[in-house]
């Protein structure tokens, strides 16, 4: 329980205990307290599709996301799930910017799968599998 909900949660019911009274009266608004920090916070989504363009050379293409395409700051992580590529050349990361728009260049060729997800704060989204169905250059 994050900390924000608990102290006014914790004023709410010191205020709301009645001496002598057997239990707690609980207002209408202490109530609507409790329930919301009670409430689970909803997951980080997965980043939307990117688009896939041709990269600077025929071993890379470059990956684009608009606006909205995943949390505003978020660390957006690509991992190239070709295992015969060189560890050093299968993964990138990029950062969105206060749009979540974002892009990045990334080691690939045609008919490699590539795994991205967002990261923001301490979460971390599902992935989403992206077929890279141009070759760079």
């Amino acid at each position: 329980m994050n900390m924000s909900c608990r102290t006014p949660t914790f004023l709410a019911l010191s205020r709301a205990w009645q001496p002598g009274v057997w239990g707690i009266t609980f207002s209408p608004a202490v109530a609507g307290v409790l329930l919301a920090c009670a409430s689970p916070t909803l997951p980080l989504p997965p980043p939307g599709y990117p688009s896939v363009g041709a990269g600077e050379d025929a071993d890379h293409v470059v990956l684009a996301s608009p606006c909205g395409g995943v949390q505003p700051g978020a660390t957006v992580v690509i991992i190239n799930d070709n295992t015969s590529l060189p560890s050093s050349e299968r993964g990138t990361v990029s950062f969105a910017d206060q749009c979540g728009a974002w892009s990045a260049e990334v080691y690939a060729h045609a008919g490699d799968w590539l795994d991205i997800w967002q990261e923001w704060g301490t979460s971390k989204s599902d992935s989403v599998p992206v077929l890279v169905s141009i070759s760079g250059g």
